[in-house]
């Protein structure tokens, strides 16, 4: 059971479990309106979607290891645990059949737009590793993972609870609402290459921080949560947010205080300093968020 925890990257569920505790309190804000099957329907498919990108990713990782050492190392689950690929297939199919069973029948209870929704998020599933230019190893894959993990979770959150209800106001509000954490969201996965940047050049994987460079990438991963922060005053501005949402700030300090650490030591083992960020974020919010339903 480790190992396959391992496998799935169990941790990394935070990442969507977050955006969508947030989207359902927005909703909840915005529209007044919860469907509680849906929810947990929803629920169910978007972590069965990010653990299957997660054996996909580390599946795709053993098969394109260019040395043996990597390969059977501690940094790929599957030959360090000894899993063999079609073990690796088994797992992986299963979880895509689930969050494909699943979604369809909650398109038949919403509409044809959550399609749309899943559709996009397997196309970037797949393409996140599984093509001759995956985008966990191109300057794409932080806005590819900020912007599926974080705002579309966050929209079709929404969307499940209001169908039919959609269009460009929700689209746009939605964005600017979740910004703040799809941006967090984007900061782990760039922390991630941040950690793994020697070892990516070795493997050929030229990610953002390759393009960038390690001193700027930790610049970077500062400055993007300084501009989660900004949007997020926007939102509440704009009215797009309710009032009580600035309580977010409060964890500026501990985000703060984990940056620092993390461009001081930016190791592969102070990695977790980035989920540990998205948690503050996003509790945060959400208590500001449940405040606002009450004043």
């Amino acid at each position: 059971m480790k190992q396959f925890l391992k496998l799935v990257e169990i941790q990394s569920l935070v990442a969507s479990a977050l955006p969508l505790l947030l989207g359902y309190l927005w909703t909840l804000n915005e529209y007044h309106q919860f469907n509680g099957m849906n929810a947990v329907m929803f629920a169910l498919v978007a972590f069965a979607l990010q653990m299957g990108v997660n054996v996909w990713n580390n599946l795709q990782d053993y098969r394109s290891a260019k040395s043996e050492e990597w390969k059977q190392g501690v940094n790929n689950i599957v030959g360090a645990a000894g899993y063999t690929q079609k073990q690796v297939w088994v797992v992986l199919l299963s979880l895509v059949a689930f969050a494909g069973v699943i979604g369809l029948w909650l398109v038949t209870r919403t509409g044809w737009p959550l399609l749309v929704m899943g559709l996009i998020g397997f196309l970037v599933a797949y393409w996140y590793a599984g093509t001759p230019l995956p985008l966990s190893r191109t300057p794409f894959g932080e806005l590819a993972s900020g912007l599926t993990m974080g705002y579309l979770i966050f929209l079709a959150a929404v969307y499940v609870n209001v169908a039919p209800l959609l269009n460009w106001t929700l689209v746009w509000h939605a964005m600017l609402a979740s910004a703040i954490a799809w941006f967090a969201i984007a900061d782990i996965m760039l922390a991630n290459n941040i950690g793994d940047y020697e070892e990516d050049l070795a493997e050929g994987r030229h990610t953002l921080v390759a393009h960038l460079g390690k001193p700027r990438a930790l610049k970077l991963f500062g400055y993007v949560y300084a501009a989660g922060y900004l949007v997020l005053l926007v939102a509440v501005v704009l009215n797009i947010l309710p009032w009580p949402a600035l309580l977010a700030l409060i964890s500026i300090p501990v985000v703060y205080k984990n940056v620092q650490r993390f461009q001081a030591d930016p190791q592969k083992k102070n990695f977790p300093l980035a989920i540990k960020n998205v948690v503050a974020i996003s509790v945060t919010l959400g208590i500001g968020l449940i405040i606002a339903l009450f004043v």
